[in-house]
């Protein structure tokens, strides 16, 4: 990889890296427990178009550098796609839109890029972060992780496909739990469950393991592999991608709300939110 490149994916939170048949992506924030800020979603759709275009990729392991996996959503993101909210209504909202489907792309990538995909995460795995571990094939984590659908404590309803891939998953009746109070699954539920599939002890232990699924993967027919990947995810792609259209609609309709910045105050000062009850 050239030195410009390198520059590029480390500037946007990421570094990525090819080694023979391996690509790997691993985030690389660790003073922000690695919140993904609105630089990272360009420059990965950027990088899963050059995984795609490589021939001699077999399989793509995603990981992180330090105590935790992704926090989620870096909270200056809420405050820059607010940046229109005084232009006329109607633009605003299809700004919106716009907005929510360059963030949605690179998880529908990486379900339709064409060798499987590992994630391995350890400590939090939360928000922005779990909407990118739903759209691998196959998850790890380490038995510190935990994980949460965290929109919902910063007055959000998720739109970049946790709700429609999760479901996919895990039973609908753990999901609807996990959405709607925004709790936090830890390892040995998530493998109970069957969201992951391998706990590990530690990190090199989790790396390891992805290595090895990442070598057994390599040695087989890249045909027949895309061809089991593709056949798995058309099961549930329909369902998915017209969830992802609603949730597109929905909160390009909204976002605009007083909610979000009182709930990201609380959440920033360890206090609980007050919020308005719906109309009647």
């Amino acid at each position: 990889m050239s030195r410009e490149a390198d520059s590029t994916t480390t500037d946007a939170g990421f570094e990525l890296r090819i080694e023979g048949a391996v690509a790997r992506i691993s985030l690389a924030r660790e003073e922000a427990m690695n919140a993904l800020t609105d630089r990272f979603w360009g420059a990965l759709s950027a990088a899963i178009e050059r995984i795609d275009a490589t021939p001699s990729v077999r399989a793509l392991v995603i990981t992180a550098v330090g105590s935790h996996f992704c926090a989620g959503m870096d909270l200056d993101f809420f405050a820059a796609v607010r940046e229109h909210e005084s232009a006329e209504p109607g633009r605003y909202r299809e700004w919106l839109r716009r907005k929510i489907q360059y963030l949605q792309r690179p998880m529908d990538q990486l379900e339709a890029l064409r060798v499987p995909v590992i994630a391995c995460t350890q400590g939090a795995c939360i928000g922005a972060g779990l909407d990118l571990v739903c759209a691998a094939d196959i998850r790890l984590c380490t038995a510190d992780a935990f994980f949460s659908v965290h929109e919902i404590n910063v007055a959000i309803t998720a739109d970049l496909g946790v709700l429609q891939r999760l479901p996919q998953l895990i039973a609908p009746s753990v999901v609807q739990d996990l959405a709607l109070t925004g709790r936090r699954f830890a390892a040995a539920e998530a493998l109970t469950h069957g969201f992951v599939s391998h706990v590990a002890d530690d990190v090199p232990a989790l790396h390891a393991h992805a290595g090895e699924l990442a070598a057994r993967i390599g040695g087989l027919s890249p045909l027949a592999v895309l061809g089991t990947k593709h056949a798995l995810v058309r099961q549930r792609r329909r369902a998915i991608g017209e969830g992802l259209d609603y949730m597109t609609a929905w909160n390009a309709a909204m976002f605009p709300t007083a909610d979000i910045p009182v709930a990201i105050a609380a959440q920033r000062k360890r206090e609980a939110a007050s919020f308005d009850d719906l109309l009647p």
